[in-house]
């Protein structure tokens, strides 16, 4: 059986990061029989200046995007849809902030090392886009991670860490020659990238016939690479 190598290129607040997630993984599970696949969590930081309290969501967008309310308010409810469509929760009454997510990436990469970084990550999830938590905030880490049996000494070591802070260093220098514009992004077995949350279909034909070298059906192909040119991840940098 092949195994497949996924680096998944990622920041824990981006609505669009857990779409795509949710997406890659139900496409490795058809493909289940097929190959082994393994991911990997390449840290990037969308609002790494901001401040520990985090800033609200509407505001931000407004000043980011030079968006009105109306326009804020559609984009939320086209993002409503497409949790709807592949099976993701997100809160907005409770999900109300942006937050930093330096110490969020320092622990997954620190829980990676022990083999629990996909557990960690959907924890993450969870407190985040469910429950609306500060996943800045030290405690709100703890609670979360004590969740999967990764205790509090463990969580103040990863952030205090040296060790995993080079790490964090070496993974977004990983990421660097992409020059990647917005996440998520997925760079398969060390070099094939591909931008984008996409569909759970055009990951499972992407990954059928560049890396099981099977014919795609030609029909869904071409639906597929025109859905691929559409803009699908608007959570820039």
């Amino acid at each position: 059986m092949k195994t497949l190598k996924i680096e998944m290129v990622h920041d824990v607040v981006c609505s669009w990061c857990h779409i795509g997630y949710q997406n890659i993984s139900r496409a490795l599970e058809k493909l289940s029989n097929e190959l082994s696949a393994e991911i990997h969590y390449l840290p990037f930081s969308l609002n790494p200046n901001m401040g520990p309290l985090g800033v609200d969501i509407t505001e931000h967008l407004c000043q980011r995007n030079q968006w009105s309310i109306t326009e804020v308010m559609a984009y939320r409810e086209n993002l409503m849809e497409k949790t709807k469509e592949v099976g993701v929760t997100i809160d907005f009454s409770k999900r109300t902030r942006y937050y930093n997510t330096a110490n969020a990436h320092r622990l997954i990469l620190a829980a990676e090392n022990v083999g629990l970084q996909r557990q960690i990550h959907q924890a993450l999830l969870q407190a985040y886009h469910v429950e609306g938590e500060n996943i800045s905030d030290i405690d709100v880490l703890v609670k979360t991670a004590e969740k999967i049996g990764f205790d509090e000494n463990r969580v103040n070591q990863a952030i205090g860490s040296t060790v995993i802070n080079q790490q964090l260093k070496t993974l977004l220098e990983r990421v660097r020659p992409y020059s990647v514009q917005s996440v998520p992004a997925f760079i398969f077995n060390g070099n094939r990238f591909v931008s984008g949350s996409n569909s759970a279909d055009y990951f499972e034909q992407l990954i059928r016939s560049e890396f099981l070298n099977k014919e795609p059906d030609k029909e869904l192909n071409e639906e597929l690479i025109n859905e691929q040119a559409k803009e699908n991840d608007p959570c820039p940098m």
